[in-house]
Parts: structure tokens; sequence; C-alpha cells
């Protein structure tokens, strides 16, 4: 019984600590809001979740459509059209985003989608043509290694 009585207190610090410690351990917080931008010139910005992605994945699936966008050559028409009621913004066909009722609540001021999305496209286009001549995104890695010099 005595060496449970010196036993129990450091134990009972060691609980206390560690439960400390796991309290404090860093979470993952999801983004808020993502800013669509190249090169320092900001298209639009997502601040919600829509269509089962998260902020962060709509960020994802809007830069690879920019990609797409660029692979297939200098940027086009930049249209607005409509997919289940909600307008979606395509350029050179290719759909780039579509505007939720959400994204139009938090972007506040009352507007409604076809608004926002009017807005998002009037910025898009002079936006990619402003990034468009020095911005080149790889599709793909090189089939081949770069030859070596050779010694003739």
């Amino acid at each position: 019984m005595s060496s449970i009585r010196y036993l129990l207190p450091p134990f009972l610090v060691l609980f206390v600590v560690a439960g400390a410690c796991v309290a404090q351990a860093p979470q993952y917080v999801a983004p808020t809001q993502a800013d669509i931008a190249l090169d320092n010139y900001l298209f639009f910005r997502i601040r919600t979740p829509a269509a089962g992605y998260t902020v962060a994945a709509r960020d994802t699936l809007i830069n690879q459509r920019l990609i797409e966008i660029f692979e297939a050559g200098e940027p086009g028409p930049v249209t607005i059209g409509d997919i289940n009621g909600k307008p979606t913004i395509y350029v050179n066909g290719i759909k780039l985003v579509t505007v939720y009722p959400r994204d139009a609540e938090a972007a506040g001021g009352g507007i409604c989608t076809q608004q926002l999305a009017r807005i998002w496209a009037a910025r898009i286009g002079p936006g990619l043509h402003k990034v468009w001549p020095g911005c080149r995104f790889p599709s793909a890695l090189p089939a081949q290694p770069p030859a070596e010099a050779s010694d003739n």
C-alpha cells in the first residue's frame, strides 16, 4: 500500500500533462475561402463548399480546369451556360465553374447566382488574356530525359 501512495501522484501528473498535450495538438482547419488567381490576378474567390466539394476541392478542380483551358490554346470567349438551373462559366467551351446559391449568398450584397456569374465572367475574360502570354502549364513530363551532350 505504501508504494502505491508514492507512485500515485507522479502517475496523476503524467495523465494531466498527457491530456493537456493531446488537447493542444494542432488540428487541421479546412480553408474557408480560396482565391482563384494566376500571376497575381484575382479572377474570383470561392467562399463555400458546393455539390459535395469542399472549398479546397473546388479550388483544386477549378485550377485543373484552368490548366485544361490553357492547354487548349489561347483563351477564347467566356460564356455563361446553364447546368441544372445553375449558371456555369465556360472558356473555349470548357467548363470552368458553376455558380451556386451559396456562392451568391457568401458574396453578399443580395445578388443572385446569375449576377455573380456575370461578375466572375467579366473578371475571367480580361484576366485570362492578361496572364496568357507568359502563363504556360506543362501538360505532361517529357517522355525521355534530355539527351546528354556528346564528346564529339
